[in-house]
């Protein structure tokens, strides 16, 4: 009888043993799966992250490269005292670049200031000369793109970056050309003057790419320290030219679980249906933290850390889907007197008023209008299915909003309000032939004319749509030209 019964319950003992080891292998590998695509998509997150980082601090370069009057100073009859005062001592003042330097055309040095607080850091101790130096192929760079045909109107930004480290002594060097923008001064020769700067990062590249990127026991060293299972992207580069790899633990929210669930699966080989029901549970929970995170990272790579509007990542794909909908007015906003703000109470008051400025944009706009940051105190709203008329309503409507007072805590004396402007420039797209470029270039060119006539004011430019190419940017070119002189 015992042996019948052996029989009958061995098969079905061993068959309940090599479905629990299946049951048991399937998940591992599974695990394991999983965890590398999100290895894979964190790594093209932080990527990406990075590269907008730079971008951004790019892009607010041009305030000082992009203009008529650096050229005139720098190029055509070279002013020592004006370039130390709006360019070595106004970057120094208004960002967080430490060093500066002017190259002339043939690429020797015409200028250069390091800002006392970090001429004993290893960095800039070496001297300007020797940082000019490792900037040697980001010039390289800019000079190779400075000889490629360019579009009509005001000139895009001609920029290049690299983080470089010295020790525990992180910078991010920068080369940018010197370019005219309405056109009143021009070059003597076929190259421009080229601005070098250096920007230190504030505590370890680790802790600062580590709390920015949100990642889990972040580390900087050579390729060939990196551990294989950790995630790992190439962010800077050593004296010796060596690549530093920024390296991190990467999420494996499959495997942690399966750790968690091992209890679970042994008591499957005794309770089977509940062990599956379990094991379903613990999919799920992977599938939705998978997906937190996946969300988590978009929507740090899409959003203005500093403000939480939605940045130059989604500027493109915003405009094509309002664009395809019908009418549309592009309006570009720049604050009147925020370099003043941060000159007087530092750049943590600066950012608290960004901060109230994106606040008081949020509550006085319109529920359909997109609201961006593009860069240092620049903006711009998408204004859907609104005419010319009402879209300079409302601009005079949040330009009367952002010139309220405004009472921030850190300022000094406390209470003390501070008070700015903004000045807008819209553009009408009337079709979806505009391009996303075309209409932010005509609603730039109309903010430049606002910028010309004062404080808070609204110009229209002329739309896009129905002008000559280059017509609208020459005249607006011309009126601001005159309004100078």
């Amino acid at each position: 009888m015992r042996f019948v019964h052996l029989k009958l319950v061995g098969p079905a003992i061993g068959g309940i043993a090599l479905f629990i080891a299946a049951m048991a292998t399937v998940p591992y590998y599974g695990a394991a799966r999983i965890d590398g695509e999100a290895r894979v998509q964190q790594e093209t997150l932080v990527k990406r992250n990075l590269a907008l980082w730079i971008a951004d601090i790019e892009f607010a370069l041009t305030s000082w490269t992009i203009w008529d009057e650096a050229i005139a100073k720098l190029d055509t009859q070279f002013d020592f005292e004006w370039t130390d005062r709006n360019i070595g001592a106004s970057l120094t003042g208004t960002s967080r670049t430490r060093f500066t330097a002017v190259l002339k055309p043939d690429d020797s040095i015409l200028y250069t200031r390091t800002d006392e607080t970090v001429a004993l850091r290893p960095f800039f101790s070496r001297g300007a000369a020797r940082i000019v130096a490792d900037t040697g192929s980001l010039v390289a760079e800019v000079r190779r793109r400075e000889t490629a045909p360019k579009a009509p109107g005001i000139p895009q930004p001609i920029s290049t970056s690299r983080i470089e480290v010295i020790g525990q002594d992180a910078v991010l060097l920068s080369a940018s050309l010197f370019q005219p923008d309405f056109g009143t001064t021009r070059l003597k020769g076929d190259r421009a003057p080229v601005l070098i700067t250096a920007m230190p990062i504030g505590s370890s590249l680790q802790d600062f790419f580590g709390t920015r990127f949100l990642l889990d026991d972040a580390r900087v060293s050579r390729l060939t320290e990196v551990a294989p299972e950790r995630a790992r992207t190439e962010i800077a580069v050593g004296p010796d030219g060596e690549v530093q790899v920024l390296s991190w633990r990467p999420p494996t929210p499959a495997r942690d679980m399966l750790y968690q669930a091992m209890p679970l699966i042994l008591t499957i080989f005794f309770v089977l249906m509940a062990g599956g029901i379990l094991l379903l549970r613990i999919s799920q929970t992977t599938a939705q933290m998978l997906v937190t995170r996946e969300r988590q990272m978009a929507h740090a790579a899409t959003h203005d850390v500093l403000t939480g509007l939605a940045n130059r990542a989604l500027l493109d794909r915003t405009y094509d889907t309002e664009v395809d909908r019908g009418t549309l007015v592009v309006a570009c906003l720049d604050l009147d007197g925020f370099k003043g703000v941060n000159d007087t109470y530092g750049h943590a008051i600066g950012d608290d008023l960004l901060r109230a400025v994106a606040s008081r944009l949020r509550a006085t706009a319109r529920k359909e209008d997109r609201l961006f940051r593009l860069g240092g105190d620049e903006f711009a709203i998408l204004m859907p299915s609104i005419t010319l008329t009402e879209a300079e309503a409302a601009c005079l409507r949040l330009g009367e909003a952002l010139s309220a007072p405004m009472y921030l805590p850190g300022a000094y004396p406390p209470g003390h309000r501070i008070e700015i402007a903004a000045s807008f420039g819209l553009c009408q797209v009337m079709d979806g032939s505009t391009t996303c470029d075309a209409a932010f270039r005509a609603a730039d060119d109309a903010l430049y004319t606002a910028k010309s006539l004062g404080r808070g004011r609204v110009v229209i430019g002329q739309s896009p749509d129905r002008e000559t190419p280059g017509a609208a940017t020459g005249d607006l070119r011309r009126m601001a030209a005159s309004l100078r002189g």
